[in-house]
């Protein structure tokens, strides 16, 4: 299945374009999770901090992902 995924701030390293926000698609196995596509990109779990599939807020890295969806990564994000 393909899922089109968007990286924002220091995760834009682990894209292929390296600009934040870009998006592009990932092919994954059907039945595949939240927590399979962070390891295809080679992002380390812990540093994930905000997770955005389809529009809505997922806390659950378990969460199974489908055909199409849109996937954003955050990792923690300080400034003043």
């Amino acid at each position: 299945m393909t899922v089109e995924v968007r990286l924002y701030a220091t995760f834009a390293k682990f894209g292929p374009s390296q600009r934040a926000g870009d998006p592009f698609e990932v092919e994954l196995e059907d039945s595949a999770l939240l927590m399979d596509l962070i390891h295809k990109l080679e992002i380390p779990e812990e540093d994930v901090h905000l997770t955005i599939v389809n529009g809505r807020v997922v806390h659950d890295q378990s969460q199974l992902l489908q055909e199409g969806d849109r996937v954003a990564l955050f990792p923690p994000v300080g400034g003043g």
